[in-house]
């Protein structure tokens, strides 16, 4: 969202005092905001870029998966895990793609990832999830990208 979009446009004053627009934007509802109704507080316009970039995240969170592929095949996106979603009248679908290392339990993993997946995509995005296919590849120990378990995102 562009900061021209957050800026507010003349209108007269509403009943409320708050100085507000076509689209429902109001000088009140930047303060106090996250106390309101999701209907009350404006759109999120998210690209699908972004939720599968979201559902990349939470896939690395369940147990199980992990992160196989160099740098130079995550800039092409042939490392894992990697997403796609398709949006169609405000619902959305994921496609999935995850590594385990051998020896794994693939169907449980796969069964964990989906689940997982669908609820964080829905809850931190607000989009209606319909679906997400997950693909699972297994990989060998030399394959997967060395992780710092004490890594800290701040």
């Amino acid at each position: 969202m562009a900061e021209s979009d957050l800026a507010p446009r003349h209108a007269a004053p509403a009943a409320d005092g708050s100085t507000g627009s076509e689209d429902g934007f109001a000088l009140s509802d930047v303060s106090g905001a996250a106390d309101r109704p999701p209907e009350e507080r404006g759109r999120l316009d998210l690209k699908t870029r972004a939720l599968a970039h979201l559902a990349e995240h939470a896939a690395s969170e369940v147990p199980g998966t992990v992160r196989s592929g160099s740098a130079v095949r995550r800039s092409l996106g042939r490392a894992y895990p990697h997403a796609s979603a398709s949006l169609d009248a405000g619902r959305a679908s994921l496609d999935l793609d995850v590594a385990v290392a051998w020896p794994a339990p693939v169907a449980d993993v796969a069964r964990r990832t989906r689940d997982h997946v669908l609820e964080r995509a829905r809850t931190l995005s607000g989009i209606d999830v319909r679906r997400v296919d997950v693909t699972v590849h297994v990989v060998s120990a030399s394959e997967v990208e060395e992780t710092t378990e004490s890594r800290r995102v701040l």
